[in-house]
Parts: C-alpha cells; sequence; structure tokens
C-alpha cells in the first residue's frame, strides 16, 4: 500500500515501518522506553494517514474499502496517542 512515489521505494518502507511495529510493541511489553515508543508509533500512524490512507480515500470516495481502512487507521492512532498519554500520566504521578 505505500506509494511508489516516497523514496527509496515500497519494499523499503514494508520493511522498515514492520521493524517499527515490531518494537514498538517489544517497547511496550517490556516497559523499556515505552512513552517513547507509543509516542513514536501514534506519529507513525499519523503519517500513515496523510501519506497513504487520505489520498486513497479522496482518489476513490465510493471505495468502501479505502473509508474503512482510513478509519482503522484512525482508530490505531487514537489508541497509541491514548497509551501515550497514558504511560506519561503513570511517569509525572510516580
Amino acid at each position: 500500500m505505500v506509494p511508489k512515489w516516497i523514496p527509496p521505494g515500497p519494499l523499503f518502507w514494508a520493511y522498515a515501518t514492520g521493524a517499527a511495529h515490531v518494537a514498538a510493541a517489544l517497547a511496550l511489553l517490556s516497559g523499556i522506553q515505552a512513552r517513547l515508543a507509543a509516542g513514536l508509533l501514534t506519529a507513525m500512524f499519523a503519517v500513515f494517514a496523510v501519506l497513504v490512507r487520505a489520498p486513497l480515500a479522496f482518489a476513490a470516495p465510493g471505495s468502501h474499502l479505502n473509508w474503512v481502512m482510513n478509519a482503522m487507521n484512525l482508530a490505531l492512532t487514537g489508541a497509541a496517542w491514548v497509551v501515550a498519554d497514558s504511560l506519561a500520566e503513570r511517569r509525572s504521578a510516580g
């Protein structure tokens, strides 16, 4: 789903984002730099919305799949943001 115009190419970004997802999961599960990982995960999902999901939805507004994927990405962005904010509050309280 990575647009071909984003350098250095779709295959690179597929591996890079996959590695970022795994790194974020490990950080959240272990608690090591979990707040940073959740914040970066939020940013990654937000970039997905701007560069991938929104253009697809507006290019083919009749495609329900594009709108569903956009909504799912928005839900994931919100969930990651809530986790990041929760970890920030826990850190400031403790």
